[in-house]
């Protein structure tokens, strides 16, 4: 079952793309969002938190929730867990599907995955095109049990669309680590860089509500091209 501020939250979002605020410039209060979605009052702060750290509005003690001025989405956002389509909506994303099979964990991706050796994992590797040019690989890890199936036609699209939207899947957060290190032959030739040349990388380590780790997931993105954004909220 789907969370419900989250929900409320993504629909509060389309809302405000579709310029259904603009003329007042802030959202309605929260006993207008209360009697509408017919939730509590701590159901709705926790939907207009996730506005707030998807940068769509900000508050105003005692004045309301106001919209941020619209600007271009050209980076990727470290307090997303909703992937490279949500975090770059204003560009064109392709996906293509490198390798997808069932893999059994070893040793090194069981600690980390916090499973059994053996452990039976959808393996992934997918290049992110932006713009037709080359952007990202992503190399993901799933634990079966939890995903219990994959396949090139979701895979070539939002992954994590699927697994919100399709499996429910209640995905609560993440630990993000970022690096770089010099990129391999391959990795280079599907990036369109030179060997040696710098990656960024993000390792995510992704858990379920209830904390359960079910990903395990490397993107090494073009050092031209990529853009890291972490909005802070000054308390």
């Amino acid at each position: 079952m789907a969370v419900k501020y989250k929900e409320i939250a993504d629909e509060l979002e389309k809302d405000i793309r579709a310029g259904k605020f603009d003329e007042t410039k802030k959202l309605p209060t929260e006993e207008e969002l209360i009697k509408k979605y017919e939730v509590s009052r701590n159901t709705i702060r926790k939907a207009i938190t996730q506005l707030v750290n998807r940068g769509l509005v900000y508050q105003v003690q005692g004045s309301g929730m106001f919209l941020r001025e619209k600007s271009e989405t050209d980076f990727i956002n470290l307090g997303s867990l909703r992937g490279l389509t949500k975090d770059l909506t204003s560009k064109k994303v392709e996906t293509k599907v490198l390798a997808l099979h069932v893999v059994e964990a070893d040793e090194e991706i069981a600690k980390q995955l916090r499973c059994d050796i053996g452990t039976k994992l959808y393996y992934s590797k997918r290049l992110r095109l932006v713009e037709n040019e080359p952007f990202s690989i992503e190399i993901s890890y799933f634990k079966k049990e939890i995903v219990p199936y994959l396949n090139e036609e979701i895979a070539s699209n939002s992954i994590y669309r699927y697994l919100i939207e399709d499996l429910k899947l209640n995905i609560g957060f993440a630990d993000k680590v970022i690096i770089c290190e010099k990129i391999n032959e391959e990795n280079a030739g599907l990036l369109q860089v030179s060997p040696l040349d710098p990656a960024l990388i993000i390792e995510n380590t992704v858990c379920l509500t209830n904390g359960t780790i079910f990903e395990l997931s490397k993107s090494l993105f073009h050092y031209q091209k990529a853009k890291i954004l972490n909005r802070i909220n000054f308390k």
